[in-house]
């Protein structure tokens, strides 16, 4: 019931499956981020070496080789992010979603600074906020017909 009259306010069928196929993508996303932190604080302890592929940009190279430590915080603000987004989508909040295109958008503008190492997470990062959109706005149309 509830579905349709979201549907009839917002003139469009919307697809909650599609909303829960982000969360589950971006809990995921918030495990992969969790072992780049686990990573980060090896590196930092001396327990690993920098497996990472070599960065486009030598700055965020030296970063990884050199001083690990000061990846933790960053990787952790993913984490965080990524799995308080994740619940919220699962649990319908309109905060999930809004939080969801955040982290996302923050990777988008990110990632090309650790290219070649955030290739695939760019185009992952793109899928999922296809997804979540399409699920959100279904076939909501553009415009409302006159009449």
């Amino acid at each position: 019931m509830e579905q349709v009259k979201l549907s009839m306010q917002h003139g469009g069928k919307h697809f909650p499956a599609l909303i829960r196929t982000a969360a589950i993508l971006q809990l995921i996303y918030a495990i992969i981020e969790l072992g780049d932190c686990i990573t980060a604080i090896l590196m930092a302890s001396g327990l690993a070496t920098n497996f990472y592929p070599l960065m486009v940009f030598k700055e965020m190279q030296t970063l990884f080789d050199s001083q690990p430590v000061w990846l933790i915080p960053l990787f952790l603000f993913y984490t965080s992010l990524r799995a308080a987004s994740a619940v919220g989508l699962w649990q319908n909040r309109m905060w999930g979603f809004w939080l969801t295109i955040f982290v996302s958008i923050a990777t988008l503008i990110m990632a090309p600074f650790l290219l070649p190492f955030t290739a695939l997470e760019m185009l992952l990062n793109g899928v999922l906020m296809m997804v979540l959109l399409i699920g959100f706005f279904g076939d909501t149309p553009i415009l409302k017909p006159k009449g």
